[in-house]
This record gives structure tokens, sequence and C-alpha cells, in this order.
């Protein structure tokens, strides 16, 4: 009899234990917290997606891959189609009125936006707020997990070659380019090229290499320091082709608007403008 009490007693307080393990395992697992103690991406107030999927959104199209580092970091490496609008340096507080006004201008559409900073930390956190604020619903805001770290860790995710972005080009005929006043003409040919024949008053930066990052900072500091956004762009370059289309796409991450970007068909093949080249 007194075997049969213990063997009981022995069950009941195993019994317990096992519940009391179960409980607590359904606690760690609730509470909003990994194995380390950290919040997980569900609980932390921000919605997250990997940079495997992040490659994917962009070349699905229909959403806003924002990147939101300086753009000494962002011309190293960007997603192709990405959108560039700094938050860096943070302590910038002239960053937030910009980025206030370009949410304003061009991401409430309704479409999600999908954030890139240097770690997916304090930039996109900050741009979250800056978006939040401008009004724009924060279930459509994601985090790229990881930031550009990540993606550079993803085969193929970041790029310097802008020439299949998806922009609507612009064209204009040799002879629309000669007869057209008030327009700035950038030749981005090679210097060997260049000084053997020019159109007159037209302003020379090299983007031969056009998937170079110096070559294209050049011709964002063009833009930024010498150009007139406001006034029609003209692009010349050897066929009108992938030199014409990076400086397209860089002035407009630099604020142009793209329907003032022009691409001179046949570039400097084309006989009307090679006949009305200048040497001095």
């Amino acid at each position: 009899m007194k075997k049969k009490i213990m063997y009981l007693v022995m069950t009941a307080m195993l019994t317990g234990l096992l519940l009391m393990g179960c409980n607590s395992n359904d606690t760690a697992e609730t509470s909003g917290q990994d194995t380390a103690g950290e919040e997980t991406a569900e609980d932390d107030g921000y919605r997250y997606v990997t940079a495997a999927e992040t490659v994917e959104i962009a070349k699905a199209g229909g959403s806003h891959v924002l990147d939101v580092r300086e753009w000494s970091n962002y011309a190293e490496g960007r997603v192709a189609d990405s959108e560039w609008c700094p938050i860096f340096p943070l302590e910038d507080e002239t960053l937030v009125d910009d980025m206030t006004a370009y949410a304003e201008e061009k991401l409430k559409d309704g479409d999600s936006i999908y954030i890139i900073c240097n770690s997916g930390k304090r930039g996109a956190e900050k741009t979250t707020e800056v978006l939040t604020e401008a009004g724009i619903d924060a279930s459509l805001i994601y985090t790229v997990e990881g930031g550009a770290e990540a993606l550079g860790k993803e085969k193929n995710a970041l790029t310097t070659d802008r020439s299949e972005e998806n922009i609507q080009w612009r064209y204009a005929t040799g002879e629309e380019t000669l007869e057209s006043t008030d327009v700035q003409i950038i030749d981005v040919r090679d210097d060997e090229n260049y000084d053997a024949g020019h159109l007159k008053d037209s302003i020379h930066q090299d983007l031969t290499d056009y998937e170079s990052s110096e070559a294209q900072t050049g011709m964002y500091n063009l833009g930024t320091a010498d150009l007139d956004a406001e006034q029609p762009v003209y692009f010349l370059c050897y066929s009108g082709n992938k030199c014409a289309k990076t400086a397209v796409s860089v002035l407009k991450d630099a604020g142009f608007n793209v329907d003032n970007l022009f691409i001179i068909e046949e570039g400097a093949k084309g006989s009307a403008i090679s006949d009305a080249f200048v040497t001095e």
C-alpha cells in the first residue's frame, strides 16, 4: 500500500513539472522576445522584408524601393529602379523637410514603400517616422532587414548599371536639338572625342565608364551645382544609348524632372549633329 501511495505522489510531481515547463515555453514564444532576449521583428513596431524579397519586389515594380543612404554609399551600389531620398547624415534636419516634400509629391499613391538604409536600423526608423508624420499609412511602410549590408550579400542585388532603368526615356532628333533655344547640352563622351568635335556651348562631362560610381558622381555634382533644373537638358553620347541613359538616371536622382531630360538620337553619329561640330 505504501509503495502505491509513493508511486502516485511521484507521478503527480512529474506531471506538475511537465506542465510548468510547457507553460514557460508558451510564455517565451508569445512574449515578443527571441532566444537572445531581443524584440522580434513582429513586435518592435516595424514591418520587415528580407534582402532577397526586396530584389524580387523591385523587379515586379508597382512599389517604391526607397534608398535613404548618402550619395557616396548609394552610388557605390543600388537596387535597380530604386528611388533616392537621403536621410543621412541623420543630424541634418533639412533632410527631414526634403523627405517630407518628396513624400508629398512622390509617395502618396497608395503603393508600398520599402526602405533601404545602411544596416536596416536608425535610418529606416527615422524615415518611417518622417513618412508617417507626412500622412503615409504605416501599414504601407517596410524596412529592408539588414539594409544595404544584407543586400550586398545577395547576388546581383546591388548594381551601378543604370542603362536599363524603368524610365520613360525622351528623345530629340539632331535637327530638333540644333533648333532648340534655352537648352543645356551635356556631352558625355571622352576627352579625346569631345576635343575632336562638339556642339558649340555644350558642357563636357565624361560618362564613358557609365557604370563607374566616380563618373556618376561627377554627373551628379554637375547637375546639382551648375545646371538649371527648370531648363531642358539634352545629352549627347556616341550613339544615344547607355552613357546618355545613365546621365538621365543620375539627374533624375538629383531632382530633375525626367520630362525635361532628352537623349539626342543617334548621338554623335547623326549627320546633323556631326556637321555642326566645332573644335574650339
